[in-house]
Parts: C-alpha cells; structure tokens; sequence
C-alpha cells in the first residue's frame, strides 16, 4: 500500500522521484509572485504533513494486520472489514493529494509550472 501511495504521489506532482522540499525550494525560485509563492509553498507543506501522515497510518494498520493475522479464529467479516476501512481512508488521502495538486497548479502559469518540474529535474 505504500507503494502505491509513494507512486500516485510520484504521479500527481510530475513524475519522478523528488521531495516536496525540491518542489518548495524550486517554486520559490521560480514564481516571482511573492505571494503566490508562499501559497505554493504552504500547499507543499500540507501536502507533505498529510503525506507524513499517511505513512505513519500504514505503518499503524501494517502492524495491526499482522496481529490480525496471528489469531487462528479471524472472520472473513474482520478481514473485509479492516480492507474496507484502509481502502476508505487511502481514498481519501489521494483525494486529499488530487485536491492538493490542483489547489497548486491554479496559483501558477503553465510556464511557471513547467519551469517548476525542469528545476526540480536539474
């Protein structure tokens, strides 16, 4: 589940493997707008702490699954109930990051967008 979460992450803010601190540091130098910068670079921190986040609940639910599993007597039920919930809020933390994504590419130029990912390439 990771994963994935780390290759739709990868996919919504341009392909690649960066960190969100190059997506920051690359906004900041290439949108002049000051203010439209530090908007940019409030977005890459949420998304960065949901991210965090996110990371840190698979780990929770890695753990939880693994307790799950030792018990010899474990229902279908609890097993499709405990996917059913891990499906649900991995929805919303790509929900979360799609929306994240777009609330960035409104505050910029496509050509301060492209020159954003050729930085970030460099």
């Amino acid at each position: 589940m990771l994963i994935a979460a780390i290759t739709v992450f990868a996919l919504l803010f341009g392909g690649g493997f960066f960190s969100l601190d190059n997506v920051r540091d690359a906004a900041k130098e290439v949108i002049e707008d000051k203010d439209r910068a530090k908007q940019v670079v409030a977005i890459t921190k949420e998304a960065d702490k949901e991210f965090k986040s996110f990371t840190k609940n698979v780990k929770k639910l890695s753990k939880q699954l693994v307790q799950m599993n030792k018990d010899y007597n474990l229902t279908r039920e609890k097993i499709d109930s405990f996917y059913t919930q891990t499906d649900k809020r991995r929805m919303a933390f790509l929900e979360k990051f799609v929306e994240l994504r777009f609330q960035a590419k409104n505050l910029m130029t496509a050509e301060e967008w492209q020159a954003m990912y050729i930085k970030i390439r460099e």
